[in-house]
């Protein structure tokens, strides 16, 4: 359910902040409550978006569509519907999905020790731009993409765009909550950072995701819980996986097994071992072969192992980094390509119309052949008139193909508008 604040509430905020304000120098969201209340008062609005109208519009054809199978039901019609109304329901994320769309997401998980943000920053040529050591329960979902120029876009829960500063970034990963009491993952959905130093090709979308916390049955508790379900979340969102594992454990424990395990990859993940600089070639070498040997003997489908210095920025011995972008990149594998997704489902759609075409032809001849064999009066009284309601169905069916072909292009060139649209979230 969305966030949603009047006066009053804001008011009571803003005395909050104020009274937790410990002055930090360098970041004005933290020095002042004033520019910390203003960030959220963006986050937070209410009112009629033009993606709500959108939305709303598309899911209106989309029920217009559908009626067309009232008389005629179509094999699998249900899933059709549903994953059409899962499409709709992304522009709600719009903002999002038209910086990441046509790109393959490569996400990035392990446990909070792992070092993702500082990988992500050495692979990706950002820099530091990426705040290192976040909050477990304050993270939220970063998408880092290549641009003409440098640009920091926060979309929040309710489908609105802000752009801020690194100042801004570094504040909203940990700074605000340890300053303020509370963070702001319950008011952002998630970050775009755009970065014209992005080495990686410009297919590839980065997607740092929160840490999680080995469970620990003597120390259960709802923060666990809860860093494990939005981990869990934010990479099944993804297409592809790295998984960094401290070099440190000297090992790939059980606990990243179960939880990569758990996630039902369909496309194969790549282990890196972080810090690489702390050992060793030698003792590397042992680490990656012992962890090849308990990745064999999982059910979790891994591309490589490989080892990763961020301090000398390069891979230990290897190149195999390098080669899992290159397979992210031809694989063709793109959860948020909505129009290769809608693409997927006319044609499925329209192979089920043309398959009932099919048969009814194939009756049809069947009955003209037979009527033209018999000599039986009454057998061609009954099956001629059997012939003309099955040519009439043929005749409504290839009219209801034309008019389904209509009504899904139309569809098709909406989301393709809206895709393409401008700035849809702010007006």
């Amino acid at each position: 359910m969305a966030f949603r604040i009047d006066e009053e509430s804001a008011m009571d905020l803003e005395a909050e902040l104020k009274k937790h304000t410990v002055p930090e120098e360098g970041n004005r969201y933290i020095d002042d409550a004033d520019a910390a209340v203003e960030l959220i008062a963006q986050l937070i609005k209410n009112g009629q978006r033009k993606s709500d109208f959108f939305q709303k519009e598309v899911e209106r054809e989309i029920n217009t569509i559908f009626s067309l199978f009232t008389e005629v039901s179509i094999e699998n019609k249900l899933v059709f519907y549903e994953r059409l109304m899962e499409l709709a329901a992304k522009l709600s994320e719009i903002q999002k999905v038209r910086k990441i769309q046509n790109k393959a997401v490569v996400s990035f998980g392990g446990k909070v020790s792992a070092g993702k943000s500082r990988f992500i920053n050495a692979i990706s040529g950002i820099g530091d731009t990426l705040p290192i050591g976040q909050e477990t329960t304050t993270a939220i979902q970063t998408y880092i993409i290549k641009a003409d120029v440098n640009a920091i876009s926060v979309n929040s829960i309710d489908g609105y765009t802000l752009k801020i500063s690194p100042e801004g970034l570094n504040a909203m990963a940990h700074e605000f909550k340890d300053v303020y009491g509370f963070g702001l993952a319950s008011f952002v959905d998630s970050i775009i950072v755009e970065s014209k130093d992005y080495t990686l090709p410009s297919g590839i979308a980065l997607l740092d995701t929160p840490g999680y916390t080995k469970y620990d049955f003597e120390s259960n508790s709802k923060r666990v819980i809860s860093d494990r379900e939005r981990a869990y979340s934010q990479i099944s969102a993804s297409d592809y996986l790295i998984w960094l594992v401290d070099i440190e454990s000297g090992t790939i424990m059980e606990d990243d097994i179960q939880f990569m395990e758990s996630l039902h990859l369909k496309t194969p993940v790549l282990i890196v071992f972080t810090k690489a600089d702390l050992k060793e070639d030698k003792e590397i070498a042992q680490i990656i072969d012992s962890a090849q040997e308990t990745m064999t003997q999982s059910s979790v489908e891994f591309f490589g192992i490989t080892a990763y210095s961020a301090s000398m920025r390069e891979e230990v011995n290897g190149d195999k980094i390098d080669k899992f972008f290159e397979l992210a990149l031809t694989n063709n594998v793109k959860t948020n390509d909505i129009l290769k997704a809608f693409d997927g489902i006319e044609k499925n759609m329209r192979k089920e119309i043309e398959k009932m075409i099919n048969e009814n032809k194939k009756s049809s001849r069947s009955l003209f052949a037979y009527i033209s064999r018999t000599d039986r009066i009454m057998d061609i009284r009954t099956l001629t008139s059997i012939w003309g309601e099955k040519n009439q169905a043929g005749f409504e069916l290839n009219g209801l193909l034309r008019r389904y072909g209509e009504r899904m292009e139309a569809l098709r060139t909406r989301f393709k508008t809206v895709l393409g649209a401008g700035d849809l979230s702010n007006d």
